[in-house]
């Protein structure tokens, strides 16, 4: 329940159960005072209150008229008829004992408890009950005087009931109150409190503590709201945590590539300088070597770059539809001059065929596939080799109807099964000890799963059967999305395949 219904409901309650107690020890009460019912109670106080009347009506008629009638025997009849109706009357005539018909006075006419009613004007007290009394004058036929009280009870209840009703409703209105301004409290206070220590445990750094609250109201809603911002914020930090890992992790690397070229340099032309290289033959060798070490800093500043501003997402796409087929038949053309000067084959298949479009930025889809390939060149050594086989790399491309797939498959040395969940890691080697070898940088996967990821494709690898690695890259086709993405821009395939 919302909090907005509790405290409708709590100041609903405090109007109605304060009530609803009160009636209820009303109802006790007369059901332990008396055998009636409140029913019953009503119906009698009337048909007492016309039965008095009559009686004491006769009475009061008696005295005024007939006194002599005043006998034992009429005195007798009365008090059976007056008893029950919780009345009585007092009489007393000059020269003769009073006559005192009182069950309701403790004591009678031995103790004079009468006399105060001739004292009282219309009502008294007697036993806790409210009175009516009635005063009268008369002259007895042997000319003495005398004077009667009649008197009748008004009220059923007693009158201190006059004051319990109203404390009870108090004391109803009290305890109604404090219970229901418990309940509530309880309910918004303790999640609150449960607020106030997590945001305490978060202001001290402490993100694990979850923020749990058992109420579907507000504070509930509150309380999710502010555990997934908890969630939000640990992490956010364990991701900015990761990334000074991985800053530091890439000063240590970019520290350790550049260092080993630097120093290459150095030497060469420090031979050069002392002389070692003391033929035109050398030191056209050494400086053959210091431009091809220079080429691999430049190289490697270079995927340095890239990488940073595609790790910042500072990267624009220009996505465009591709016919892939088209795209990958220019590509795998040149690709053939470059494999042939390593003694590698390539094979194609799934190139030809009706046009395949798919949505992708030209230029950075085509360092997607020099990466790759460079990748498999570097790392299928010729000694590696047996002599009846031939370095290859295979290039498949498949299609359904949200996707298309390109596998790039060679026939090198392969990974170690635990080695494929890292391969696209930044600066990871599968063999540390072959960079410098190889001149990886360690950046060339990376770059391609970063550039994937801002396609809203997928790159992966797997280990074939037969040997060696395929890399796996998915890519969304063009679809009406698409042509809204890109509204305005070139629409041409003519000119999408400079990679």
């Amino acid at each position: 329940m919302s909090i907005r219904g509790k405290l409708q409901v709590a100041l609903w309650a405090m109007v109605i159960v304060p009530n609803v107690i009160m009636i209820s020890l009303i109802v006790l009460l007369l059901y332990f005072l008396s055998d009636q019912t409140l029913h019953e109670l009503m119906n009698n106080e009337k048909n007492m209150q016309y039965r008095q009347a009559t009686a004491l009506g006769e009475l009061s008629y008696v005295l005024r008229n007939e006194p002599v009638r005043i006998d034992a025997q009429y005195v007798e009849q009365m008090r059976l008829r007056l008893e029950p109706l919780s009345a009585g009357f007092v009489v007393e005539q000059e020269g003769k004992p009073p006559i005192v018909v009182a069950p309701m006075l403790k004591n009678g006419a031995e103790s004079d408890e009468w006399r105060k009613l001739f004292t009282e004007n219309d009502n008294t007290n007697i036993g806790g009950y409210r009175y009516q009394i009635h005063h009268l004058s008369m002259i007895y036929p042997d000319g003495s005087h005398g004077s009667a009280v009649l008197f009748r009870q008004e009220e059923t209840l007693p009158i201190y009931w006059k004051v319990l009703v109203p404390l009870i409703v108090l004391l109803a209105l009290v305890a109604t109150s404090i219970f229901l301004t418990y309940l509530v409290s309880r309910s918004i206070i303790r999640p609150l409190y449960s607020l106030k220590q997590a945001a305490e445990q978060i202001s001290e750094g402490r993100l694990d503590g979850e923020v749990r609250s058992t109420t579907k109201d507000e504070i509930g809603e509150l309380a999710e709201a502010f555990d997934t911002m908890r969630i939000r914020l640990k992490a956010s930090i364990e991701e900015r945590l990761q990334d000074e890992d991985n800053r530091k992790m890439l000063l240590s690397h970019i520290s350790h590539d550049l260092k080993t070229p630097i120093t290459a340099i150095k030497g060469y032309v420090e031979g050069i300088l002392d002389g070692v290289a003391n033929t035109e033959e050398k030191q056209e060798k050494y400086l053959r070597t210091v431009y091809r070490k220079a080429t691999d800093m430049d190289r490697l500043i270079d995927e340095l770059f890239l990488f940073s501003r595609l790790d910042m997402h500072h990267v624009a796409y220009d996505f465009k539809p591709i016919d892939l087929r088209r795209y990958l038949a220019h590509y795998t053309e040149e690709l053939q001059f470059e494999l042939e000067k390593e003694s590698i084959s390539l094979e194609t298949s799934g190139i030809e065929g009706p046009p395949l479009i798919i949505a992708a930025d030209p230029e950075k889809l085509g360092r997607v596939f020099h990466n790759i390939v460079g990748n498999s060149i570097k790392y299928m050594d010729r000694d590696e080799q047996d002599a009846a086989s031939r370095r290859l790399v295979a290039i498949h491309v498949s299609e359904n109807e949200a996707e298309a797939t390109v596998e790039i498959r060679d026939n090198g040395p392969g990974v170690p099964p635990e080695s494929l969940p890292l391969l696209f890691d930044h600066f990871y080697r599968t063999e540390q000890s072959r960079n410098v070898e190889t001149g990886g940088s360690g950046l060339g996967l990376a770059i391609v799963k970063q550039i994937m990821e801002g396609h809203g494709g997928e790159v992966r690898a797997k280990l074939p059967a037969e040997g060696g690695l395929v890399i796996i890259v998915t890519l969304r086709r063009w679809s009406e999305l698409d042509k809204h993405e890109t509204a305005g821009g070139d629409k041409s395939n003519e000119d999408h395949f400079d990679y």
